[in-house]
C-alpha cells in the first residue's frame, strides 16, 4: 500500500462522519479567520443597536456568538457573551432605555448566552470524540489494508508517521518519537519535533529507563521532567523534555515498542481521557507492526518456498550432471547471495573429495578445478560436515575447526565465511557443498535451514544424474559390444557358410584378422605347442603387413608369450601351458582356449597391445566368444570334410548310370540343394524288370543332406523288393506299411513309381504325394490318368492307384522332383508351364542332353541357386 492509497484511506473514514462534525472541524481548523468574522459581526451589531433601534437589535449578537459556539471554543464565546452584554447595557444607558422590559431582553440574551456557551462545550467534545474515532477507524483501516494489499515496510512507516503525528495533535504535543524493540535495543522508526530523523534514533534497553519502565509494567507512564531527566537518555540529548508521556506498544504477549510524546509545562498534564486515546493507539500500533512483521516473515517464507519448488523443478528439468550441478549452484547463491560454491563428490571409501564444479567471480571453472582430487582428512571443516551430516558454518578464519590448510586457503582465496552442507541419500553422504562470500557473515537459521532444503532435492537431483550417467555409460557399452558381438556374429555366420569350401589355415586366418578388427589391437595370432616348441599357426596385424613386418612381430610375440608363461600372472597359464580353461590376461596379452578334438594339439587364440586403454570384460568376453567360435569352425571344418568325403563315396553307389536297354532312350540329371556332401533327400532309381521292361523310381524325402539319402536308400531298396510282386502302386501301399510300421520317426517320402513295358509302350504309374509325370507325344501333350494318394510315411493303410496308359509312337515321358517347379527368382516360380515348354522346345534331343538343359534351365532361371534338391529322369520311345 503506497503513501497516496493510505492517505485516501485516512480521507475515506473522516467522510463517514456526521457533516455536523466536519464543519465544525473545519472551522476549528480556521479559528482566526471565524475570530475576525465574529469581531466584525459584533460591530455591526452594535452600530445597529446604537443607531437603529435599542435593545431590538442586540439580539443579533447571538449571530456572532453562535459562529464562535460552532468553532467549539466556550471560553471565547463566554468572553464575546460578555462584550455583547456590556455593548447592550452601555447602549441602553447612552440612549436612557433602561426599562424593566428591556432588563427583561438584556437577562434573556444572558441567558442565550450561557446556552451557547454549553453548546461550545458539546460540540468540542463531539469533535474530541469524533477526532478520537476518526483516528481509531484510520488506523484500524490502515492496517487492514496493509494487510489485504501486502503492503511493504515503506506502507506501515507511513502509518506509523501518520498516527504519530495525528496522536501528537490530540495530545498537544511538540514532539514525539515511535521505538521499536528489536534484540534488546530501542529503534527509532517513525518522528516528529525531533529535529533529527528518528531513524537516528538507537539505544541499548536499559538506557532509557522510563520507557522499560512502561514495556515492564505494561502501563502507561506520564512524568513531569521539567526540573531534568534523572536518567538522561538518547531524546534528552536532542530535545527539552518537560512534560513526557509513555505508552507501551504490544501485540498478545510480545514486546513491540513505546510511543513517546513531550510537551510544555504550561499545557498541563496528560487528561484521562488523552492518556486512554494513547494507549488505544498504541494497542493499534502494536498490532499493526506485528501483523506487518508476521506478514513479512510469511512473505519470506513464502519465497522462500518458492525457491525450493522452483529449485526442484529446475534440478528435475534435466539428466546431464553438469547442468543439475550449475543449476544447483545457481539456486544456492541466488538464496543466501552469497559469491562463490563448490561441489565435491565424497567417496569415503578411498577419502577423497572429488570436485565437480566449482564456482566463483561470477563464473564456472573450466577445468582448473573441476576434476581435482583432494584428500578429505586435509580439510577439517569439511570432514566435520560429512561425519557429522549436519551443515557446518565458519564465519572466521580464527575458527578454531579450521586447519591451517583450510585456513591458508581461504585466506589466499579472499573467503572470510564458509558454509559447508553434505548432500544425503538416506544416512548416505554422497555430495558435499560449500559455499563461500568474502565478507564476514552470521548467517541466521532460516538462512541455512533454506540451504539444506534446497540441498535435499540437490542430493536427489545428483543422485538420479548419477544414476543416468551410469545407465548411460552401460547402454553405450552394451551398444558397442552388441554391434562388436554383432560383427562377430556375421563374420561366424560367413565362415560357416564357407566352412565346406575353405581350408583348415584360411580359417585360421580369418579369425585373426577378425580379432585385430573387433578387438582394435595391434597383433593378433593363434599359437600352438608350449614351451620352447610353442609356434604360431596364424598371424595377423593392424594395417598394412609385409612379410618382413610378419616375420619380426612373429618372432616378438613369441618371446612376449614365452615370458608370460614362464612367469604367469594368473593361476590359469600355470606350468607353462597355454591357457586351456578360461581367458588370461598378462603383459598386455590376452589368452583364449581353443577346443581341439585332440587335447595333444592344443591351440591358444592370443590378442596383443590395444591401441587405447588396457583390456577390460569387455575385450575378455569377446576374446573368449572368438576363441569358442573359432574352435566350432574348426570342429565344423573337420566335420564338413569326413561327410564330404563320405559323400562322395555314398554318391558313386546311389547315382549310377541308367541300365542299357534296347528300344528307348533313359535321361538322368540330380543336382543337391547343398554342395556340401553333394547328395540330398532327392533321388532317382531305375531298375530292369525284365526283357523290354523298365521300372522308374522318382522321390524327395523330407530334409536333405547325409540323412535325408540315407533314408533315400532305404526306400529305393524297399520298392526293389517290391516292385517284381505286383504293380506300382501295390509297391507304394506296402512300402507305406513297412515304413510306418519299422521306422515311425522317419520323414515323410514323395513318390512316382512307373513301370514302361517297351515292347507294348505300356505305361503304369502310381504317385504318393507327388507331381505328376509330363508326357508328349509328337509336338503335343498326351493325357493319361493322375489318380494319386498323400506321401508315405504319414497314414497307416493308405492304398495307392495304378494308372495305366498305352503310348503312342514318339512319346516322351519326363519325371522329376519339386525342386524343379519351385525354383524361383524374386518370388516367382519356374512351375509345370516352363517346364512343359523348356521339353517342347528340346524335345529332338536326345534324352540325356533332355535331362542335362531342363536342370540347366532352371539353374539359370534361380539365378544359379537352387534351393531345393533336384531330380530329373527323361525316357523317350520311338
Amino acid at each position: 500500500m503506497t503513501a497516496s492509497s493510505t492517505t485516501g484511506t485516512y480521507g475515506s473514514a473522516e467522510r463517514r462522519h456526521p457533516r455536523l462534525v466536519r464543519r465544525t472541524a473545519w472551522l476549528r481548523r480556521h479559528s482566526i479567520a471565524v475570530s475576525v468574522t465574529a469581531v466584525i459581526l459584533i460591530v455591526v451589531v452594535f452600530f445597529l443597536d446604537a443607531g437603529v433601534h435599542p435593545v431590538t437589535m442586540a439580539g443579533f449578537y447571538l449571530v456572532p456568538l453562535t459562529l464562535l459556539a460552532l468553532s467549539a471554543r466556550e471560553r471565547l464565546v463566554a468572553a464575546a457573551g460578555v462584550v455583547c452584554g456590556l455593548l447592550t447595557l452601555l447602549v441602553m444607558v447612552w440612549q436612557d432605555a433602561l426599562a424593566a422590559s428591556n432588563l427583561f431582553y438584556l437577562l434573556y440574551g444572558a441567558l442565550a448566552g450561557v446556552g451557547l456557551i454549553i453548546l461550545a462545550y458539546l460540540i468540542r467534545r463531539l469533535s474530541t470524540i469524533s477526532d478520537y474515532a476518526t483516528l481509531r477507524a484510520q488506523l484500524s483501516e490502515a492496517g487492514a489494508d496493509i494487510l489485504t494489499s501486502g503492503g511493504t515496510r515503506d506502507d506501515l512507516d507511513v502509518l506509523l508517521e501518520y498516527a504519530l503525528e495525528r496522536l501528537g495533535e490530540q495530545l498537544d504535543a511538540t514532539a514525539g518519537v515511535l521505538l521499536l524493540l528489536e534484540d534488546g535495543y530501542w529503534l527509532g522508526r517513525a518522528g516528529f519535533g525531533l529535529g533529527v530523523d528518528a531513524r537516528e534514533i538507537a539505544a541499548e534497553y536499559g538506557d532509557m529507563a522510563l520507557s522499560a519502565e512502561a514495556m515492564r509494567t505494561e502501563t502507561t507512564v506520564a512524568r513531569d521532567l521539567t526540573g531534568g531527566d534523572p536518567t538522561p537518555g538518547p531524546l534528552a540529548a536532542r530535545l527539552r523534555l518537560e512534560r513526557v508521556l509513555v505508552v507501551p506498544m504490544r501485540a498478545l504477549d510480545r514486546e513491540v515498542g513505546v510511543l513517546v510524546y513531550n510537551r510544555p509545562q504550561a499545557a498541563g498534564d496528560f487528561d484521562r481521557e488523552q492518556v486512554s486515546l494513547a494507549e488505544q493507539v498504541a494497542r493499534y500500533l502494536g498490532v499493526a507492526v506485528d501483523n506487518v512483521r508476521l506478514m513479512l516473515e510469511l512473505g519470506a517464507k513464502r519465497r522462500d518456498l518458492e525457491l525450493v519448488r522452483d529449485s526442484s523443478l529446475d534440478f528435475a528439468q534435466s539428466l546431464d550432471m553438469t547442468e543439475v550441478l550449475e543449476a544447483v549452484v545457481t539456486r544456492l547463491l541466488d538464496a543466501l547471495g552469497m559469491h562463490a560454491c563448490d561441489v565435491y563428490e565424497v567417496d569415503l571409501d578411498a577419502g577423497v573429495l572429488r570436485v565437480l564444479v566449482s564456482f566463483d567471480d561470477l563464473v564456472f571453472d573450466d577445468g582448473e578445478w573441476t576434476g581435482r582430487e583432494l584428500p578429505l582428512d586435509h580439510f577439517a571443516a569439511s570432514a566435520l560436515a560429512v561425519s557429522s551430516r549436519r551443515p557446518v558454518l565458519i564465519t572466521s578464519l580464527d575458527d578454531a575447526r579450521l586447519n591451517d590448510a583450510e585456513r591458508e586457503l581461504l585466506e589466499r582465496l579472499g573467503h572470510h565465511t564458509q558454509l559447508s552442507i553434505p548432500l544425503r541419500i538416506r544416512d548416505r553422504v554422497i555430495a558435499l557443498v560449500e559455499l563461500f562470500d568474502r565478507d564476514a557473515r552470521d548467517l541466521s537459521d532460516e538462512e541455512i535451514d533454506l540451504a539444506r532444503t534446497i540441498c535435499r532435492f540437490a542430493a536427489l537431483a545428483v543422485d538420479k544424474a548419477r544414476l543416468y550417467d551410469r545407465q548411460r555409460v552401460t547402454a553405450e557399452r552394451s551398444d558397442r559390444l552388441a554391434r562388436r558381438l554383432q560383427r562377430l556374429q556375421s563374420f561366424a555366420v560367413d565362415l560357416n557358410r564357407r566352412l565346406d569350401r575353405a581350408d583348415l589355415q584360411d580359417v585360421l586366418d580369418e579369425v585373426a584378422h577378425a580379432a585385430v578388427d573387433l578387438l582394435r589391437v595391434r597383433t593378433a595370432a593363434v599359437l600352438s605347442g608350449s614351451g620352447d616348441y610353442l609356434a604360431v599357426r596364424s598371424l595377423a596385424l593392424a594395417g598394412e603387413a609385409s612379410p618382413a613386418r610378419l616375420a619380426v612381430a612373429e618372432s616378438e610375440l613369441l618371446v612376449r608369450c614365452r615370458e608370460a608363461l614362464a612367469a604367469p600372472a594368473d593361476e590359469t597359464m600355470a606350468g607353462g601351458e597355454l591357457v586351456t580353461i578360461v581367458v588370461a590376461q598378462a603383459d598386455g596379452l590376452l589368452f583364449a582356449p581353443l577346443e581341439s578334438e585332440a587335447p595333444q594339439q592344443a591351440s591358444t587364440l592370443v590378442v596383443a597391445d590395444k591401441h587405447e586403454g588396457e583390456f577390460d570384460d569387455e575385450d575378455r568376453l569377446l576374446v573368449a566368444t572368438l576363441g569358442a567360435q573359432l574352435s566350432a569352425s574348426l570342429h565344423n571344418a573337420t566335420a564338413y570334410q569326413r561327410e564330404h568325403a563320405i559323400a562322395e563315396t555314398f554318391q558313386q553307389a546311389l547315382l549310377m548310370e541308367p541300365p542299357a536297354i534296347p528300344g528307348i532312350g533313359v535321361g538322368v540329371r540330380y543336382r543337391a540343394a547343398t554342395d556340401t556332401a553333394r547328395v540330398g533327400g532327392d533321388f532317382y532309381d531305375l531298375v530292369t524288370l525284365g526283357p523290354g521292361r523298365l521300372m522308374v523310381i522318382v522321390g524327395d524325402v523330407c530334409g536333405k543332406s547325409l540323412s535325408a539319402a540315407a533314408q533315400s536308400a532305404v526306400v529305393r531298396y524297399m520298392l526293389r523288393a517290391y516292385a517284381a510282386e505286383g504293380s506300382p502302386g501295390e509297391a507304394l501301399s506296402r512300402l507305406n506299411a513297412a515304413v510306418i510300421a519299422q521306422t515311425p520317426d522317419q520323414p515323410f517320402v514323395t513318390l512316382v513309381v512307373a513301370y514302361i513295358d517297351v515292347a507294348r509302350h505300356m505305361f503304369e504309374y502310381a504317385v504318393a504325394g507327388h507331381p505328376r509325370p509330363i508326357v508328349l507325344a509328337g509336338h503335343g501333350q498326351f493325357p493319361v490318368p493322375g489318380e494319386g494318394n498323400v506321401p508315405v510315411g504319414i497314414f497307416r493303410g493308405a492304398v495307392y492307384p495304378t494308372n495305366r496308359a498305352i503310348l503312342p509312337d514318339d512319346t516322351c515321358v519326363v519325371l522329376y522332383t519339386d525342386g524343379i517347379t519351385d525354383a524361383r527368382i524374386g518370388g516367382v516360380l519356374f512351375g509345370e508351364a516352363r517346364l512343359r515348354e523348356t521339353v517342347l522346345q528340346h524335345l529332338g534331343m536326345p534324352a540325356q542332353e533332355l535331362a542335362d538343359v531342363i536342370l540347366e534351365t532352371v539353374k539359370d532361371f534361380a539365378g544359379g541357386v537352387l534351393a531345393d534338391d533336384c531330380a530329373v529322369v527323361t525316357i523317350k520311345l520311338p
